[in-house]
């Protein structure tokens, strides 16, 4: 656990905020000496472009070897804390140093490498131990080494990491048994009260971890993937090298980030659309976004992309209440829509501009955004499912 010991340079932190910043980083430093503090900025930097892009061994990459030589340019945050280690009590020094996103992302452009964004999928890991006398469930409270590791690994990842507290509720609900034998019943019912979007199931034996990822917490039936690992750190690697791959984007090479008209029906209350505001706002692939009109329970956008389509599509559908519209609901949607109706509505919808980060909604007639008018647009199309 952090505290800070030293004035901070630059502007004053929140601990708390800091901890769950994917572009903070919190490096032990060796002594006090100016050559280790800055070789610390370098070794923050690759932390932070391996935790915003989820990918590791970055050290090659010619954009990234120019970015380690310019670490200054790019710290916005610079202070001192402490890193506790065992039982103890002994301490650790710590450069804790945060980054300009901006930059950090043009450092990925500039590399080609992916844009793990957030928010991310959090994910409950259920571990049972086979190297005793008899199974057991690790739980959270049990001060095991396999917590810290995995609650540092995950750190490390920006991965975020769930594991059962072990209280009166988890003993009645779910039993070792239950999970070395795979049982997902028991299992999606024990799990139901944390809420993840992905579930693990981790057995620990002498030769090291098997373990089932159910990415989908409510799809455990229908899909899974299986791995092994050494220890419980390789396992947070793995975990979060698939779920950086299923959602990371590529951000667009182009200066000038192309457009697109995005459909998505299912629309059916105010509560709907505030919650999609929020996933579009949030969305990496996408730079801006303008709602053009709503017409039939169907909101019609116009965006400007960071990425490619392609990766919009991805990025979007990896949302479970998101799915693409099949060919059969386009053609539906079609024909219950006239030109003359869509016009109407048109006109008569203000702007809705959702920068990233920025949800606040725009009404007014000075505030309405004409809407262009391509020849033959090509549509994207997907389906609110809450």
């Amino acid at each position: 656990m952090n505290r800070f010991v030293l004035a901070f340079i630059a502007c004053i932190w929140l601990p708390s905020a800091l901890a769950n910043d994917l572009y903070h980083a919190s490096v032990p430093l060796d002594n006090g000496a100016q050559t280790s503090q800055q070789a610390a900025k370098k070794q923050g930097l690759s932390a932070v472009l391996t935790k915003v892009s989820g990918q590791r061994n970055l050290s090659d990459n010619p954009a990234v070897k120019q970015a380690l030589q310019e670490v200054d340019s790019l710290i916005t945050q610079l202070g001192y804390g402490e890193h506790e280690q065992g039982a103890d009590g002994a301490t650790q020094r710590t450069l804790e140093v945060g980054f300009d996103s901006q930059q950090v992302r043009e450092i990925l452009r500039q590399a080609g490498l992916p844009l793990w964004g957030s928010p991310r999928p959090s994910v409950l890991v259920w571990l049972v131990d086979d190297r005793g006398l008899e199974r057991q469930i690790i739980w959270e409270q049990s001060e095991r080494p396999v917590i810290d590791e995995l609650r540092q690994a995950a750190a490390l990842r920006g991965l975020p990491v769930l594991i059962p507290v072990g209280d009166f509720d988890d003993l009645m609900a779910i039993s070792s048994s239950d999970l070395w034998g795979g049982f997902i019943q028991p299992v999606e019912q024990a799990s139901e009260r944390y809420q993840p979007d992905g579930i693990v199931i981790a057995k620990l034996t002498d030769q090291g971890i098997r373990w089932q990822l159910f990415p989908e917490a409510n799809q455990m039936q229908t899909n899974q993937t299986r791995g092994q690992a050494s220890d419980a750190s390789a396992m947070i690697h793995s975990l979060a090298d698939y779920y950086a791959q299923q959602t990371g984007v590529i951000l667009d090479q182009d200066e000038d980030s192309a457009s697109v008209v995005i459909a998505i029906g299912g629309i059916e209350s105010g509560d709907d659309y505030v919650a999609l505001e929020k996933t579009l706002a949030n969305l990496n692939a996408v730079q801006s976004v303008h709602l053009r009109k709503l017409n039939d329970h169907t909101l019609v956008f116009d965006a400007q992309l960071a990425a490619s389509q392609q990766a919009l599509i991805k990025e979007l559908t990896a949302n479970r209440e998101v799915r693409l519209m099949t060919m059969q609901e386009q053609e539906a949607y079609t024909a219950r829509t006239s030109p003359t109706a869509s016009e109407s509505a048109n006109t008569a919808q203000p702007a809705v501009e959702l920068e990233q980060g920025d949800q606040a909604v725009e009404q007014g007639e000075s505030d309405l955004v004409p809407e262009p008018q391509p020849s033959a647009e090509k549509r994207l199309w997907f389906v609110w499912q809450p």
